[in-house]
């Protein structure tokens, strides 16, 4: 029950808040270029966000081949924290109008997002 609760209690807002504003759908980026050629276009959602973090994930882990299963956690969310916090200050995607604090706790919440903390396997425990 308790997990239910948190899982509502952080899920529902994002869920609430996180909207796409337009209906198209995002690509999946080909190469890392592919993202910065136009990053108001990767940057405009929570999802679009959690999608660029797991993909920079993924190159930062092939790259350093004994990383740990912890340390790709920590290295997602530390990803996600740099894209939220780059796209406030050049004020680009939905997190331009934001302030230090909402920046730093949607950068937190999209890190937990790519992680997969909301994973059944989780939830189930």
């Amino acid at each position: 029950m308790k997990m239910l609760v948190m899982f509502l209690l952080v899920f529902v807002p994002v869920a609430l808040f996180g909207q796409v504003q337009d209906s198209t759908a995002y690509p999946i980026p080909g190469t890392i270029f592919n993202i910065f050629a136009d990053l108001n276009y990767w940057l405009s959602s929570t999802a679009t966000v959690a999608g660029v973090t797991i993909f920079l994930t993924l190159i930062v882990s092939r790259a350093w081949t004994t990383i740990t299963a912890i340390w790709k956690q920590i290295v997602a969310l530390v990803i996600a924290l740099i894209l939220t916090i780059i796209g406030n200050i050049v004020n680009i995607g939905f997190m331009a109008d934001f302030n230090v604090i909402s920046t730093i706790v949607y950068g937190i919440v999209i890190g937990f997002m790519a992680n997969g903390l909301y994973d059944l396997k989780n939830i189930q425990k």
